[in-house]
């Protein structure tokens, strides 16, 4: 190669893991961003490390019959979404590949009979947008592709028509509360009562500022601002109304920057795999339990054992326990999965143990399952490779895996999430 921005012509061959169109060089696999299988592009090379290119698309040569328009105008520049381009069955057969390849590396086959539910945009309830400001100027939207410039946003495809009404007080927020070349990330939830907004930065936010900062919040009818700089504790500014979700039939008051699902059908969409995999179970563990997205679910099914290593998430379920007079149904406790699972003897009387962990998995407690004789478990999980690590583990500890759906609630992108039903006997 003759520099590092050699402009070449390319054929792709197949989709990479995150949606790259991966191409040959000189041996050496080029990854080339919005490029599909079986075109001919050009592309302006550079070097990408692990013994491979990145190539920057130029040029579509010849297209893909399956290439399609991208319904948002900021495609390929904003970062946000990665397959806008690709037909909607061509998509959804390649996720359910990258799953069936994912787990074949583990020697576990994907079920011919695994669904696949998918969600549609515009349902995405939970954002993180980006903001710097610089002298009056704010840019307010999401990164640009590979790129920590930030796409200036009016609007979105993905998110709630609340969350897209949003934006402008939240831009104009932006505005109020950044100094001067200050970055910041805006944790947006749309509950119930209204949007939650955390923002997080390196700074403080002077107190000077705070009040045009709860102006501006009211203005834009927050149910809640925080602020969090640094690695301290996140501090509420102003409270108008406690955010809240419903879980089941259960209304939980939400913690400030907690886990929630992205969207509430795709929410749907897991507990009621989940319940289904449950079946009639009577005593049931429910770990990495967040607030109690499947607690209150399964609390319908068999008394709950929900357990987090998130204080604040589980004092919030705790709470909505005490107010839906559920104490003889579920307790939450404290505990850290990770550094602390709980092991066979404390699992003697559970008949069945979901598990959701975040992308990193559930390792050290999967291996304390298998060694147990829980009948049951119901694995959940937003990254196919640490399930199929964890699941390897359950399975060659005696379990059988006896279904899989798939739930797709990230449109356009290459995340997709998992439901495993795993038994004993």
């Amino acid at each position: 190669m003759s520099g590092s921005a050699e402009l070449i012509d390319l054929t792709i061959d197949s989709l990479g893991a995150q949606g790259d169109g991966i191409a040959q060089y000189q041996g050496k696999p080029v990854y080339v961003a919005y490029a599909l299988p079986g075109e001919r592009v050009r592309a302006r090379l550079s070097p990408k490390g692990g013994n491979a290119f990145t190539g920057r698309l130029q040029e579509i040569v010849a297209a893909s019959p399956e290439r399609v328009v991208p319904p948002c105008p900021l495609f390929a520049t904003c970062g946000g979404c990665a397959l806008q381009h690709l037909s909607l069955p061509v998509y959804h057969a390649w996720k359910r590949q990258q799953v069936a390849g994912t787990l074949a590396q583990r020697g576990i086959d994907l079920p011919a009979a695994a669904e696949m539910v998918t969600v549609e945009a515009g349902a995405r309830r939970r954002a993180v947008l980006a903001a710097v400001k610089d002298q009056d100027r704010v840019d307010f939207g999401f990164h640009e592709a590979m790129s920590d410039r930030i796409v200036p946003l009016d609007d979105c495809l993905l998110m709630t028509p609340a969350m897209r009404a949003g934006i402008a007080g939240l831009r104009r927020l932006a505005q109020i509360v950044l100094a001067n070349k200050q970055r910041a990330d805006f944790h947006v939830t749309q509950s119930l009562v209204g949007l939650d907004v955390l923002v997080m930065t390196e700074n403080d936010l002077p107190m000077a500022r705070r009040p045009q900062a709860i102006e501006a919040a009211r203005a834009a009818d927050l149910a809640r601002l925080s602020w969090q700089h640094g690695k301290r504790q996140p501090e509420p500014i102003v409270m108008a109304r406690v955010p809240q979700v419903r879980f089941g039939d259960i209304l939980v008051d939400l913690p400030i920057g907690s886990f929630l699902q992205p969207s509430a059908e795709g929410e749907a969409a897991l507990v009621a795999a989940v319940t289904r995999g449950i079946g009639k179970a009577k005593r049931i563990a429910d770990l990495y339990a967040g607030c109690g997205t499947f607690t209150f679910p399964l609390a319908k099914i068999g008394r709950v054992l929900a357990v987090d290593a998130a204080k604040p998430a589980i004092a919030a379920l705790n709470a909505a326990v005490n107010r839906a007079q559920l104490s003889g149904r579920v307790e939450g406790i404290a505990r850290d999965l990770d550094q602390s699972p709980l092991p066979p003897v404390d699992l003697k009387n559970i008949d069945a143990v979901v598990f959701d962990p975040p992308r990193a998995g559930a390792e050290m407690q999967a291996r304390m399952l298998a060694k147990s004789r829980v009948q049951k478990v119901v694995a959940v999980s937003c990254n196919p490779a640490s399930f199929a690590r964890d699941a390897r583990l359950l399975l060659d500890g005696g379990y059988a895996l006896k279904s899989l759906t798939l739930v797709d609630q990230f449109p356009w992108s290459a995340h997709v999430e998992l439901v495993a039903v795993l038994t004993r006997g």
